[in-house]
């Protein structure tokens, strides 16, 4: 998808051919094969990298001072050793030196990935009474963002949860017990349970994990039961601004990445919102939100999203006023 525009500047990188990366993605599903594979990886890597750095929004470490036991090497600290002395007596264990440490903090990311039926092609054509080539459909996009995430993001990740929710939640699952391969394969069918993905986390406690939390959820599909009951939908609806509000107030760093790449069918309600209306909902809840319409903006609604994520959005209402 990108090659070098400058030798002597090497990270930066233009559009080959637009949508290549979807037809290497339908073309990989359809007649799998490892050289469309290797290339399909190695754009995503090259997506994730430039675009999805953590150093340009990651505040430096804080350097803080530490007293360890004086071993024969370091620098005296005076004013620790009288106090020291003064309390237990002229002992040489009882010197202390001083060092400047770093602290590091553990990095938790967890991507929740939308495999249900209203991100394929059959899906939008049914709705649209239009055609819609397999290339267009909003899977794609979610599969090539998801890798591009585990490439940059999650090399630099303690620890990877990643959850595929359709009719039910799975997961969660780490990159070999669920390796790309087995990631480009998924073919979306069933209702769309945010609710129970984001429930699975919570169950495990996820939010509560020590160090930084950073969740993706990857998808634009609305939330509903299938049983055309107005309640039932609401429902689901509110259990999912629930769950985030209750993860936000843990300080877990939320971006929503919606992929919508049909304007006819984002404005259909159901339940309390439509797709479009959630999103926004989202985004008034404290969540970070970027469209994605295509994948000409898959970058740069990447890169917005995570910026927005690490900067913190403000807040425009209270967790349960819809």
């Amino acid at each position: 998808m990108f090659k070098r525009k400058n030798k002597d500047k090497p990270e930066v990188y233009e559009p080959v051919l637009e949508g290549e990366l979807t037809v290497r993605c339908t073309s990989y599903m359809e007649h799998p094969h490892d050289l469309t594979f290797n290339s399909l990886v190695r754009e995503c890597g090259n997506i994730g990298n430039l675009y999805l750095k953590t150093n340009f929004y990651m505040q430096p470490l804080i350097g803080r001072t530490a007293y360890q036991p004086y071993n024969g090497t370091g620098i005296i600290s005076i004013d620790r050793t009288v106090q020291n002395i003064c309390i237990h007596g002229r002992r040489f264990d009882t010197i202390v030196s001083r060092m400047h440490v770093k602290d590091k903090q553990r990095n938790n990311l967890a991507i929740l990935i939308d495999n249900s039926a209203q991100m394929t092609a059959e899906w939008q054509a049914e709705k649209t009474d239009e055609e819609v080539k397999p290339k267009y459909a909003p899977q794609n996009l979610v599969k090539i963002a998801a890798i591009s995430i585990l490439e940059s993001i999650g090399r630099e990740a303690d620890e990877i949860d990643i959850v595929v929710y359709g009719d039910e939640a799975d997961g969660p699952f780490n990159q070999w017990q669920l390796p790309y391969k087995q990631l480009l394969g998924l073919k979306g069918k069933g209702l769309c349970r945010l609710d129970m993905g984001l429930a699975r986390l919570l169950q495990l406690e996820w939010e509560m994990r020590p160090g930084n939390r950073f969740l993706f959820i990857l998808g634009g599909g609305l939330p509903y039961t299938g049983t055309n009951i107005l309640i039932d939908d609401m429902e689901i609806q509110v259990n999912v601004l629930y769950y985030l509000s209750r993860m936000l107030r843990q300080g877990v760093k939320i971006a929503y990445i919606p992929f919508f790449t049909n304007e006819d069918v984002l404005d259909e309600r159901v339940g309390a919102f439509s797709q479009r209306g959630l999103a926004e909902t989202m985004k008034r809840v404290g969540v970070a939100v970027s469209e994605i319409n295509n994948e000409t903006s898959l970058p740069l609604g990447l890169r917005n999203g995570f910026r927005d994520m690490m900067i913190g959005p403000v807040r425009e209402m209270p967790a349960f006023e819809l």
